[in-house]
């Protein structure tokens, strides 16, 4: 199971500390180069979960209800998605940033709205497990179905989403705290236009310009470490 505990404590850490700056980074498709989620769905889920999605994109149905509904619908086995996870191609910035932040002791975390056990694969593979994560909860039931539980789901969470990612990032009066956020995709929306700081590509770049949200854009990682971390560079 993804570490959890880590995870836990971090939020504990939060009420206690307060650091300059805090950088909460997306998974799918921000860390690792395609989708993650969408990727194990197309290896292995039967062909409806695109009607689910479908469905999601159109506001039918919460983050929540659609990513249950998909995960049903896969029909492959912990260690075969582990197997299949850890091979998934990330951007190399990513290792950069996490040397980078922990150089400068400032604290990285990962918001998800997919799966742990898809992102305890990656970070396995690349040596990075001690990066906190925030995510769904994956596990199979006695018939071997898969089943999503949301450890850090709330009910006022405004769009429904598994992992409420303003809930995590946005703790509490950050007053004295710079939030960085990076993301790509529509599960960042919410959190992106309430961040002090946001780091843009892909969908939620063009989402940002579409609402007026001041960000930066990015292409790789690494450029996001390097306007982060640089001791003489003034972030946004």
């Amino acid at each position: 199971m993804l570490n959890k505990q880590i995870a836990k404590a971090d939020v504990r850490r939060r009420f206690r500390t307060v650091a300059e700056t805090e950088v909460f980074c997306d998974f799918d498709g921000t860390i690792t180069l395609i989708d993650a989620t969408d990727a194990v769905l197309e290896a292995f889920a039967l062909p409806a979960w695109r009607e689910w999605e479908d469905r999601w994109i159109k506001g039918h149905i919460t983050s929540q209800e659609c990513l249950s509904h998909q995960v049903e619908l896969i029909g492959a086995d912990r260690e075969t998605l582990l197997r299949f996870s850890a091979d998934l191609p990330i951007d190399e910035g990513f290792m950069t940033l996490v040397r980078r932040c922990a150089e400068q002791k400032i604290p990285l975390t990962i918001l998800s709205d997919g799966l742990d056990l898809v992102i305890e694969a990656v970070l396995r593979q690349h040596g990075l497990l001690h990066v906190p994560v925030f995510s769904n909860h994956i596990r199979w039931n006695e018939q071997g179905i898969p089943t999503l539980s949301f450890p850090f789901a709330v009910p006022e969470c405004e769009t429904g989403s598994g992992t409420c990612k303003c809930a995590l990032a946005l703790l509490r009066n950050r007053q004295s705290c710079r939030t960085i956020y990076i993301g790509d995709g529509r599960s960042d929306q919410c959190v992106a236009a309430k961040a002090q700081t946001v780091f843009a590509k892909g969908a939620l770049g063009k989402w940002c310009d579409a609402h007026g949200i001041n960000y930066s854009p990015f292409e790789t990682l690494t450029e996001v470490a390097e306007r982060i971390c640089s001791k003489g560079e003034k972030i946004l």
